[in-house]
């Protein structure tokens, strides 16, 4: 039997993900570790939003003329983590406190908007196709973040 060590951050957000998804911890543990042997294509799309990460790192202080702070790199990491698995790209903007924004335009003005900062959630806020607003919060998981977004589009 094989025993791997998962730091404590991990650990939380593999026990968040099976209490909102149902699936025991172990189940999530191995998807991911057989997830991370899979080669990964990159799209066209998947380059463009990582060239514009690239993009957003290289902000220097005072880039949106309001004295913003360059944005870090661990949300610079944390947007990169989630575009690499996302199955559908956003557009992505820096945002003056201190955040990515990825964001999903959909049909009759819809409107999904999802904000990455340092923390380990996803702040999201949504507007569907009759106008109607949802606010909220994901833990930070690809997989729940494009359940997310396929029930957006679907």
């Amino acid at each position: 039997m094989l025993f791997i060590s998962i730091p404590y951050d991990i650990k939380t957000v593999v026990k968040k993900e099976s209490s909102l998804t149902g699936k025991s911890v172990r189940q999530i543990v191995i998807e991911r570790l057989r997830g991370a042997t899979v080669e990964k294509i990159f799209t066209p799309e998947l380059r463009k939003s990582l060239l514009k990460l690239d993009e957003i790192k290289s902000l220097k202080r005072n880039w949106n003329g309001n004295n913003a702070k360059p944005i870090s790199k661990r949300i610079i990491c944390n947007a990169r983590t989630l575009v690499i698995n996302l199955n559908k790209q956003p557009q992505i903007f820096p945002t003056a406190n201190e955040s990515i924004q990825f964001e999903y335009d959909g049909v009759n003005n819809s409107y999904l908007e999802l904000q990455v900062t340092k923390k380990k959630i996803i702040a999201y806020y949504k507007v569907d196709k009759n106008g109607n607003e949802t606010m909220g919060e994901l833990p930070f998981s690809t997989l729940l973040l494009n359940e997310l977004v396929e029930e957006f589009y679907g």
